[in-house]
């Protein structure tokens, strides 16, 4: 039987309180804010002997036999970028150039048009989830441009819009970054969980909006109690933690919509910085598909992002990552920074979110060190994508990545 047990977490930050709460696995703990960023962990110099790595349930999701579609997906280690400098500039974005950018990216994937390549990942009775970063809306969140060619692609192969579902681990997340049903009319929009900001940042006493009657988060029913990644590793049990992570304990479990409604993912992280690593492809899916995530930052932070998309709601389900480099953030991810973010104008397509993120983490540190942002090269920063490899779930070997610029 499940042994749930609680601890507090020391952690540390600068955020601002409202782009603290808009990074996806953030911390609230006690009755204030000590706000824990990914940054922090991402930073850490490397200590001559890591504390051991806490037990997880990494090999039950390995036991599960795959599919055709499981990760590395239909094209491992391949990795497509496509540029385009009209693309997104400080008056918007152009929705047609986007949509070239699309298509090309596709095609050049595939080695197939877009209506065949549909018919590679998809049939018309899937229902397909598209994970956006909804993240430092209006500056560097998942545009919606992208999304709108990715629609367009699924709409024409014959997918009804009712079968697709943007989705993220925030409801109020989604509509700051502008993923309302009133923008998708037929699609749907679904937030794994509520959270009431006022209530975690101590602006209201009222926990009427997230909390029920019966003292359980009202988001609890969202969540697959059947299917979970554990980690021997405790969580705070107070309310405000319980409001930005529907559990404690020592279990995160998966969203239902993940693990009972779709049939097939994309996955449409940004392009930044979570210190000297990424928060891309891995992460956007890793700290999303699952609840109760904050407990994982400082002891497993990076694996985090191997291990919960080695499990079937993940693992068998995405099939095609495409990374939004319209508008990048070299430096402050992974929330907003303004000053570090340059427009990139590229596209990023794998069916392999390692090899994705391995590519995309050595243009990173290419950036940064043009922009004299110190770095730390260290192997541990890019270890979690090499443990990838280890489980065969991707490519993290630059000398075995395909890469094409188009």
């Amino acid at each position: 039987m499940k042994k749930k047990g609680y601890r507090s977490i020391e952690l540390e930050s600068k955020l601002e309180r409202r782009d603290f709460l808009k990074i996806g696995g953030g911390s609230l703990l006690g009755a204030g804010l000590l706000l824990g960023r990914p940054p922090v962990f991402g930073q850490e110099t490397a200590k001559a002997e890591p504390p051991a790595k806490p037990k997880t349930n990494i090999d039950e999701a390995m036991a599960v036999p795959r599919t055709k579609y499981s990760l590395p997906g239909l094209f491992p280690g391949k990795v497509v970028a496509v540029k385009d400098e009209r693309a997104m500039n400080e008056k918007g974005v152009d929705g047609k150039v986007v949509a070239s950018m699309f298509e090309k990216g596709i095609q050049s994937l595939t080695g197939q048009p877009l209506e065949k390549s549909f018919k590679l990942f998809f049939d018309k009775k899937d229902v397909v989830g598209i994970k956006v970063n909804p993240v430092g809306a209006g500056l560097i969140a998942t545009r919606l441009e992208v999304v709108d060619a990715v629609i367009a692609w699924l709409r024409r192969g014959g997918i009804p819009a009712r079968n697709i579902i943007i989705w993220d681990r925030f409801d109020y997340m989604l509509t700051d970054a502008g993923f309302t049903a009133a923008r998708y009319p037929g699609i749907g929009i679904h937030g794994l969980q509520t959270m009431d900001e006022a209530a975690a940042e101590g602006k209201s006493q009222d926990d009427s909006r997230w909390l029920g009657k019966d003292g359980r988060h009202v988001s609890e029913k969202n969540f697959d109690l059947d299917a979970y990644y554990f980690a021997d590793v405790e969580a705070p049990q107070d309310k405000p933690y319980l409001n930005q992570h529907v559990f404690n304990g020592k279990y995160s479990y998966f969203g239902k919509l993940l693990t009972q409604t779709l049939t097939k993912m994309i996955n449409i992280p940004v392009f930044k910085n979570t210190g000297n690593g990424v928060s891309m492809a891995t992460k956007n899916l890793g700290y999303a598909a699952v609840c109760n995530t904050n407990r994982l930052h400082k002891p497993i932070f990076f694996d985090v992002c191997t291990e919960v998309l080695a499990f079937p709601a993940v693992r068998d389900k995405l099939v095609l990552n495409v990374t939004d480099g319209l508008r990048a953030q070299y430096d402050g991810g992974p929330g907003p920074l303004a000053q570090a973010t340059w427009f990139l104008n590229s596209l990023y397509f794998a069916t392999d979110p390692f090899a994705l993120d391995m590519t995309c983490h050595n243009l990173i540190v290419q950036k940064r060190k043009e922009m004299s942002v110190k770095v730390n090269e260290h192997p541990m920063y890019t270890e979690y994508l090499r443990y990838a490899q280890r489980l065969g779930l991707g490519i993290a070997d630059p000398a075995k990545i395909a890469f094409t610029q188009v």
